[in-house]
């Protein structure tokens, strides 16, 4: 159905009107209402039988134009015979918006721009006169019109000063009237509204998509999404192409790909994307009658039984939004990050980002918080570098360049299995996870970009899985993804509910096991079976096997996802005054380091279904109530003691078997009986073995003279994961702690985490992670010698000072986080309760070099013995943990003894300390 076809059928239905003299085209109403009916029930019955959304849309906007030039010629005509004397007005119609862009859904509104001159051949009552017969038709006929009548140098000021305008007349596409006019006008709006102010332009396109998506649910997978407006709706295409015609000149996306900034295959998926989301958005309107957008769950239904989906309700439901959110993130991944790319968009720097000069790691290049890669075969020679990038990002709370994320995109089928179990690999994803409260957005970039489910296949299947609990708000992966934020979320958080659960997280262990639980928790819900949580264990074991975790704790990320639905069910439906229901559950969970996963797990499971009103004040106090009892379960009932020594047993017998006949079984055995249960559950099998031959070099070198003082100390470098390791074994002695730590800011190394463990024989087994200032492992050998030289000088002679060295390197250190005083106080807690024999200080405060010798200086001068550590820097905060007694190794007799000490650390750590007394 051409348009010279419609012209031939609308002049045939008006000749006999005509004929008979009459003029005006307020006069042939009827033979356009009909016309209009008829064509308009074509179209309907072509979109039935499976019509595609644009060539739909194409059709409507042609049949409504061939009304308007009908209409227009029949105005001009009945101008004329008002005023024989004037002229062919100077007067152009035109159409903008979608109607610019040929696009008409069943009820979008019909914009239309008329552009006329003041230069005194046109009288203004003309003007009056055509535009009154024009939009009287058009809502008669009814159509909703936007219309506006304007001449060049009042478009031209109003484009200026109002960007919406401006993107309305890039699509400005002329329709009937003076062609001198019309060219005029295109030579005025690119002069004068686009050239030389294209930068403003882009910038504010990209913030306003950045508002519009937020305003609509920041995500594709919304449970009613909002088809124009959303993530990876409509607009993002449009927006798209205003950006690449702004910037580049380019109109179409065949444009884009014959440019090279698009390849075949994503233009081909925006294509039929835009293509699926237009057609669902005319069977909307025609469901509804009237001009919607939002498709909720009412209409979800009916949309999906009116397109012909097989199965019942439910079945036809989900196929329909399946394919809905398969489009739309197809949209949303190709035109939102090549649409930056193209605008040249700077994403908002990052809180350290005054520091950022440029600077390279291996292949890339970050600056002003975006990490880049000049040469893009550096990805295809090296797939590592694939994961490299979000590791880099993550460390440097930076963002991927839109050219990078392209790139990356475009290269996914690197990841294949045999890369993906490659051990090195392994420890790479890892990485990811144990970055406390960093984890959620870079896992989201990673979905973003179709990485996320080929790193992990057994995620990959819930992509666009609709999910249909009432209060489940997303789809099933973008319900994991928030999920995730959530347990970010609770890392340094202040408001509640999420600042109560705040202690166990900073003190958890294992956070990559937590935060693997939390991917795979619901992976079981695409086997369409009763009971995910079993199916989620079995995909949660073939990571583990894949990623090689120790035997422990693969059995404790197959418990978190076989179980993430029990403890919050348990404090439900449970009598938790009854001890035996209490002792049912605790022997489930088995450890307290389970029951503190469970517990965060549980919360952030629950948060991340977007209705915190779920989460009411009798549930959080059920939960805790339950947490607690088990806790005092573990640690006081006959039972769990004898499995933990039982544990402990095996162990050891596992430890035993891999040393051979390397080690006598007497220094075995010491080493288990004189290390706390913390050390046991924190160290592989590996790490223990590793020890103990240090433990049997140090204590060998006793016999010779000069060396009783000499520590043993390993050294490794973990080049893909941007760290280094030191064990260091020594005797336990004053300030020792403060010499090794005041080795590392002598280097100006950043410690990331570190393990203290004291042995009751007075040896000391300290485990420091750390990396240079540009967050990468220390591998310059020159490094190594050095570190040795000053730890060895250091703990060989009392006389020995590294003081002087940190002082003298402290001017060259480079301040890394961007904290102040009153985002992130520093916080001083002693804590008399959870040990008997330790008072625990607990300091929270933001990162710096040489933070750690500094408190370690200010301990030992008071007199305080460090016996356990447990440190550890997080997005850029220190959240240090220690275990104290005085100089005969006693518990402390109150906080309030210890209040000195607090103000000594405070002097320390902040020049003019603000704040109060430490609290208890």
């Amino acid at each position: 159905m051409g348009q010279s076809y419609l012209e031939k059928v609308l002049r045939h239905a008006g000749r006999k009107l005509s004929s008979e003299g009459e003029q005006k085209p307020t006069d042939l109403l009827e033979v356009y209402r009909h016309f209009l009916k008829v064509e308009e029930h074509r179209l309907r019955l072509a979109h039935k039988s499976g019509e595609g959304g644009r060539e739909t849309c194409r059709l409507r906007a042609q049949l409504v134009t061939v009304i308007l030039k009908d209409v227009w010629e029949r105005a001009c005509q009945y101008v004329a015979t008002i005023d024989p004397a004037q002229k062919e007005p100077e007067i152009t119609l035109t159409t903008v918006g979608g109607f610019g862009r040929g696009e008409l859904n069943p009820f979008s509104d019909v914009d239309i721009l008329f552009l006329y001159s003041k230069d005194g051949r046109t009288h203004y009552t003309i003007v009056e006169k055509m535009v009154e017969q024009v939009l009287y038709v058009l809502w008669d006929v009814g159509f909703k019109v936007g219309h506006a009548a304007r001449t060049l140098p009042e478009l031209v000021q109003e484009a200026n000063s109002n960007l919406e305008t401006k993107t309305s007349l890039l699509e400005c596409a002329y329709l009937a009237g003076d062609t001198g006019l019309w060219k005029k006008f295109e030579k005025a709006f690119w002069k004068e509204c686009l050239k030389g102010k294209e930068k403003e332009y882009l910038s504010w396109r990209v913030r306003e998509q950045a508002e519009r998506h937020a305003k609509y649910g920041g995500t594709v997978f919304v449970q009613e999404p909002h088809i124009k407006n959303g993530c990876g709706g409509l607009r993002d295409y449009q927006n798209l192409l205003w950006v690449a015609q702004v910037k580049r000149g380019i109109r179409s996306t065949q444009g884009l790909q014959e440019a090279k900034l698009l390849e075949a295959g994503e233009r081909k998926q925006a294509e039929a994307a835009y293509d699926f989301i237009l057609r669902l958005r005319t069977e909307m309107h025609l469901l509804c009658n009237r001009a919607e957008d939002r498709l909720n769950l009412e209409l979800q239904g009916r949309v999906a039984t009116s397109l012909r989906y097989s199965g019942n309700m439910l079945r036809r439901t989900e196929a329909l939004m399946r394919d809905y959110y398969q489009h739309a993130h197809h949209l949303s991944s190709v035109c939102d990050t090549l649409a930056q790319r193209i605008a040249g968009w700077e994403k908002p720097k990052p809180r350290w980002a005054f520091l950022s000069r440029r600077q390279r790691y291996d292949a890339f290049i970050l600056k002003k918080g975006e990490l880049d890669v000049e040469d893009a075969d550096v990805l295809r020679a090296d797939p590592r570098r694939l994961l490299r990038a979000f590791q880099l990002i993550q460390a440097h709370d930076a963002e991927l360049s839109p050219a990078l994320a392209i790139r990356i995109r475009r290269r996914l089928r690197y990841l294949d299995r045999a890369f993906l179990s490659r051990r090195d690999v392994g420890e790479m994803i890892l990485s990811l996870f144990r970055s406390k409260g960093k984890v959620g957005r870079v896992l989201r970039r990673m979905h973003q970009l179709d990485m996320l489910g080929r790193i992990f296949p057994e995620f990959s299947r819930l992509t666009c899985l609709v999910q249909h609990e009432f209060f489940h708000r997303y789809t099933a992966d973008e319900h994991t993804l928030v999920c995730l934020e959530m347990l970010d979320r609770i890392l340094d958080a202040q408001d509640a509910p999420f600042k109560h659960y705040r202690p166990l997280l900073q003190k958890l262990e294992k956070p990559h096991i937590l935060y693997l639980a939390m991917l795979l928790h619901d992976t079981g819900k695409a086997n369409n079976g009763l009971d995910h949580a079993e199916a989620g264990a079995a995909n949660a074991m073939k990571v583990a096997r894949r990623l090689r975790l120790p035997p422990e704790d693969a059995a404790t990320l197959v418990f978190l996802v076989r179980h993430h639905l029990t403890m919050g069910e348990t404090a439900r439906r449970k009598n938790l005054d009854d001890q035996e229901a209490v002792l049912e559950f605790a022997r489930l969970v088995q450890t307290q380091e389970r029951l503190d996963m469970l517990m965060l797990l549980t919360f952030a499971d629950n948060e991340g279904t977007n209705s915190s009103k779920q989460w009411s004040d009798w549930k959080e106090l059920l939960l805790w109530q339950l947490y607690r009892r088990t806790g005092e379960a573990l640690s006081g009932v006959t039972e769990f003691q004898e499995a933990a020594r039982r544990q402990l047993e095996e162990l050891e017998g596992k430890v035993a078997s891999r040393m051979e006949d390397s080690l006598d079984s007497s220094e075995l055995h010491a080493h288990f009986e004189t290390l706390p249960p913390r050390y046991f559950r924190t160290t592989t099998e590996e790490g223990i073995v590793e020890h103990l031959h240090l433990i049997n070099q140090f204590i060998s070198r006793q016999l010779e003279p000069g060396d009783g003082l000499k520590p043993s100390i390993s050294w490794k470098n973990f080049e893909a994961e941007g760290y280094s390791e030191v064990t260091l074994v020594s005797w336990d002695r004053e300030r020792v702690f403060s010499k090794l730590t005041g080795a590392f800011a002598a280097l100006g190394f950043s410690i990331l985490s570190a393990d203290i463990f004291t042995r009751t024989d007075n040896i000391i087994i300290d485990i420091f992670r750390f990396c240079t200032d540009r967050f990468e492992a220390a591998i310059d050998e020159r490094d190594r010698r050095k570190f040795f030289e000053i730890v060895e000088a250091a703990l060989s002679r009392d006389a020995y000072d590294v003081k002087e060295l940190v002082e003298r390197n402290r001017k060259g250190y480079r301040f890394r986080n961007g904290f102040d005083a009153s985002s992130f106080p520093t916080r001083i807690t002693f804590d008399q309760k959870s040990s008997s024999e330790y008072t625990l200080l607990d300091l929270q405060t933001p990162d710096r070099p040489g933070l750690l010798y500094d408190v370690a200086e200010c301990l030992s001068d008071f007199g305080a013995q460090i016996a356990h550590a447990r440190i550890a820097t997080e997005k850029g905060a220190a959240l240090d943990t220690f275990y104290l007694t005085d100089r005969e190794g006693r518990k402390w007799p109150d906080a309030e003894a210890l209040q000195p000490l607090a103000a000594r650390i405070r002097g320390k750590l902040l020049p003019d300390p603000a704040a109060g007394p430490a609290s208890c």
